[in-house]
């Protein structure tokens, strides 16, 4: 975490009129993610081979655990409010869209970045040494699990100056149509047996807990609406469990025959409501307790490191397996007492472990991040390229996801919409994305190299496509493949070299 003193300072230095409660939110939505994937995860550690399961398979009777631990919509409902806040400051500097996307997407990335270099690279030695593959394949892919809601939450980033300019004519309509869409999906779903529709709730569902962001930012959501939100969300959820087709699970399970999460259904809409509305309740004693010193220090200072500790939360999990288990650590029956019992000192380890790697790595995500705007006026050229360096990014983050970090160089791969990438394809992806997100918000100059970027690798990737006769063998994945990867990298690489010298120069003069 952030470290005492700094995090002293910062809390003292607080500006007056800033929402302590939003950032008490956010700090408690991410902090039950991980102590909720800490105590429900168990891992089996036998014979040097790994097994995971979720322990609520096991215990049935405790899913309604499911509907205070899936704060998912609450960290939306946060971002919806720093988002806007983002954005209309940007607008007042001038910066366009271009502005916006670097700087929120940068916040984002330096710690993401800082997670994958190392895994890739301790995944990849492993791999060439054929090291413990029954242990290494499972753990690759857990610990790349925390970004998919990284990658869901960039593409809601993405969308926020659109739906802020909707938000700006039409106010709670917005969020409104978004549960309409989502019933209409659900419909189609399960009514009429379309399952592929059930994706579109993924931006769907998570954009509507973005908008009431909006409308609490403006003022158009208050703490008296909560008395209305929270028994409404609670008695729909409800409903819908028993009712509905619905599983009574708001996350994930094997022993469901599917989930109210991948992709997003109406409960998760329900339970969206009831927990905006259950914060709203709560807010001016929680505002009240900020006010006091020890507390606020404390959600300053996890919020400096809030991304680190999420990122590597799982990773923290497989360390501690692989240090104590081997040594004898007790692994009871999951739902017995001696279970029980074990949680408390479990989670207590794995808080340790995790401070450790976050004084260790906490200061990438803690460093300022200073931009040196262009002044050059906003204009569609830059936008355009930071939408193009958003989706490589994009692309390569949710690679990671899908696909985990095993087998670096796969002949084989994982699918992402219509391409299959592998994980050294994913860090291309990043690095170029970026670049290219950097260069967007340069000078008429560095807007021109990037370009030139951009349509270079266009014409890159138009042999493979013309050769291949089809979309979905677009680098395919074969040594052409990553020989024109490989030869983005270079390319990446040297535009960020190119595009870093410039910007000291201007900063020198």
């Amino acid at each position: 975490m952030t470290s005492r003193s700094s995090a002293a300072d910062l809390a003292a230095a607080t500006p007056e009129g800033r929402d302590r409660w939003i950032d008490f939110l956010r700090a408690f939505s991410i902090g039950a993610v991980v102590f909720g994937h800490w105590l429900v995860a168990v891992v089996v550690w036998e014979g040097g081979s790994v097994e995971g399961f979720n322990a609520l398979e096991r215990i049935p009777g405790f899913w309604p655990l499911t509907w205070v631990l899936q704060v998912m919509p609450l960290f939306f409902f946060v971002g919806g409010f720093s988002n806007l806040v983002s954005l209309r400051a940007s607008q007042r500097r001038g910066e366009g869209y271009a502005g916006f996307l670097q700087g929120r997407f940068v916040r984002l990335m330096r710690p993401t970045i800082a997670f994958l270099a190392p895994a890739v690279v301790v995944v990849a030695v492993l791999d060439a040494l054929n090291v413990a593959d029954d242990f290494v394949f499972p753990v690759a892919n857990l610990i790349t699990g925390p970004l998919w809601f990284l990658g869901v939450y960039m593409i809601v980033i993405a969308l926020t100056p659109p739906m802020a300019s909707l938000h700006d004519r039409f106010g709670v309509a917005v969020p409104l149509v978004c549960v309409g869409l989502a019933i209409a999906v659900d419909v189609l779903r399960f009514g009429f047996g379309v399952s592929a529709v059930g994706f579109a709730n993924y931006p769907i569902v998570w954009l509507l807990a973005h908008q009431w962001g909006f409308l609490y930012a403006d003022r158009r959501l208050l703490p008296a609406h909560g008395r209305f939100l929270a028994p409404l969300g609670l008695a729909v959820a409800a409903a819908l469990v028993a009712l509905g087709p619905y599983p009574n699970s708001m996350v994930g399970l094997a022993t469901d025959e599917f989930s109210n999460m991948d992709p997003p259904t109406l409960p998760i809409v329900a339970l969206t409501l009831w927990e905006i509305g259950l914060a709203m309740l709560l807010r001016a004693p929680v505002a009240r307790w900020l006010e006091r010193r020890r507390p606020w220090t404390a959600v300053v200072a996890i919020n400096g490191v809030i991304m680190t500790a999420f990122l590597w939360h799982l990773t923290v999990m497989v360390v501690a397996i692989g240090i104590l288990f081997p040594l004898g650590f007790p692994q009871p029956e999951v739902g017995t007492g001696s279970w029980w019992l074990l949680r408390p000192p479990w989670i207590v380890c794995l808080l340790v472990l995790l401070g450790g790697f976050v004084a260790l790595l906490g200061g990438i995500e803690r460093a300022g991040f200073k931009r040196r705007h262009s002044g050059a006026p906003p204009n569609a050229v830059s936008a355009l390229l930071a939408v193009v360096g958003a989706v490589a990014t994009l692309w390569g983050v949710l690679g990671f996801a899908i696909g985990g970090l095993h087998q670096v160089f796969s002949p084989t791969g994982d699918v992402l919409i219509v391409l299959r990438l592998n994980p050294f394809q994913n860090v291309v992806h990043i690095a170029w994305g970026v670049t290219v997100m950097a260069l967007a918000d340069s000078s008429r100059r560095h807007l021109a190299a990037a370009g030139s970027f951009v349509v270079a690798t266009a014409l890159a990737i138009a042999g493979p496509l013309l050769r291949s006769g089809g979309l979905t063998n677009i680098l395919a994945l074969n040594l052409e493949a990553d020989l024109l990867h490989a030869a983005l990298a270079v390319v990446a690489a040297a535009a960020a070299v190119v595009w870093w010298a410039r910007r000291t120069e201007v900063a020198a003069a």
